[in-house]
């Protein structure tokens, strides 16, 4: 690249950076604040929750990339015209080229950024996350032993403990298993801990009484106990993880899914709408980067509704891409639209690219700009005039 195409890259590299990172960390942070219940609710440390949240990132940003783009090609053309730089280089008899060209390789940075997270991150990050909800989930020790809570965690058994102190130590148990069909078994501790091992893991309780009471008779029957083993292994498993889904399978595995997977048996067509929408993703990044230099190419001054371009520049890229979308969904998507999927951005992209090599510019019809102002006007007047005539009769 030249001396201006270099300039004109580097205005918009450093906005797209910018925007990206703060984009990715204002959405990463609204994500982050539904996850923190999952994890500081289930009494895991704040380091569980900044790398729970932190799997979540590729996916965002994926979903942030192109806007990122948007805007920094937006914000640098719209910047060097309010500068008065792109006239100059409009005057300086600069090909429609030297515009096109960083523009291109900023769209061509998107697509690749957003290929290896679509591709490669974003589908290693969730199978991660899914293992880690998981195990945070089946964290015994967490999810059914809470200070101060009668938990019943399933059919007949209740847990309940008094205090836990940062030791593990454990003070007050009370376990109820009324799970037998004759007998309702009642154990009392004065303390205890979690014991986790190979065998299985064990809530070993001392210093209490296990009450045992006849359902059919009511007689009940006490043993005192100096240390006991009560088996928590069942509750503790971690054996019913849920079949991974298509957006957690790589790439590869959605090229040749294995035939005796029982849930690509099922829902064949998940994995293709996954492998599809994931190959096509990074193509729409250049409509990102290009569709608005369509409408920014050329100087105008400020006053010929600049403001209505951008909207009109974003609306447009917005709504090829919300018709990817919905190309790309289970219900739509068939042997018809996968081409047109594809055939989308890269159609659009060349047509833009075209109208900024012949030197022609998107404007909004003047009609269309004036009737706008107009309204905004009548609308001001409408704001005004209650304040003028109170002000007049305050004079009277």
């Amino acid at each position: 690249m030249n001396l201006i195409e270099t300039y004109i890259f580097k205005r918009m590299f450093k906005a797209f950076i910018l925007i990206l990172v703060t984009l990715s960390t204002t959405v990463w942070m609204t994500q982050a604040l539904r996850a923190f219940d999952l994890v500081t609710g289930q009494g895991q440390s704040i380091g569980t929750f900044f790398r729970v949240t932190a799997l979540l990132l590729p996916g965002l940003v994926t979903i942030v990339t192109p806007i990122a783009v948007l805007i920094a090609v937006i914000y640098a053309f719209n910047s060097l015209n309010l500068d008065s730089e792109l006239v100059v280089i409009n005057a300086s008899g600069a090909r429609q080229m030297t515009l096109l060209k960083p523009v291109f390789v900023m769209g061509a940075i998107g697509a690749i950024f957003m290929a290896v997270m679509t591709l490669y991150l974003t589908p290693l990050s969730l199978r991660q996350w899914r293992t880690m909800v998981t195990d945070v989930r089946a964290d015994v020790i967490t999810t059914i032993l809470e200070e101060g809570k009668f938990m019943k965690i399933s059919d007949g058994l209740t847990f309940h403990l008094r205090h836990r102190a940062p030791d593990g130590t454990m003070e007050g148990i009370f376990v109820s298993d009324d799970s037998p069909a004759d007998t309702t078994v009642t154990y009392l501790a004065e303390n205890g801990v979690i014991l986790d091992n190979p065998i299985g893991t064990f809530l070993i309780m001392r210093d209490g009484t296990i009450q045992r009471r006849n359902k059919s008779d009511g007689s009940i029957s006490m043993i005192e106990f100096s240390s006991y083993a009560f088996d928590l292994s069942t509750f503790a498993s971690r054996a019913n993880v849920p079949a991974i889904k298509p957006s957690e399978r790589g790439t590869t595995y959605l090229l040749r899914p294995n035939p005796e997977d029982r849930y690509f048996q099922k829902n064949p067509e998940k994995f293709s709408f996954e492998l599809h929408n994931r190959l096509s993703a990074p193509l729409y990044a250049f409509i990102f980067a290009i569709l608005p230099l369509a409408f920014f190419s050329q100087a105008e001054s400020t006053r010929n509704g600049r403001g209505l371009t951008i909207i009109a520049a974003v609306g447009l890229a917005f709504t090829i891409r919300v018709a990817g979308f919905y190309l790309g969904r289970e219900d739509v998507l068939n042997v018809f639209a996968i081409p047109v999927l594809y055939l989308l951005p890269v159609c659009a992209s060349l047509i833009a690219a075209v109208l900024i090599l012949r030197g022609i510019q998107l404007r909004i019809p003047e009609n269309f700009i004036g009737g706008v102002d107009a309204v905004i006007d009548r609308v001001s007047g409408l704001v005004r005039n209650p304040e003028q005539q109170t002000g007049s009769i305050r004079g009277r």
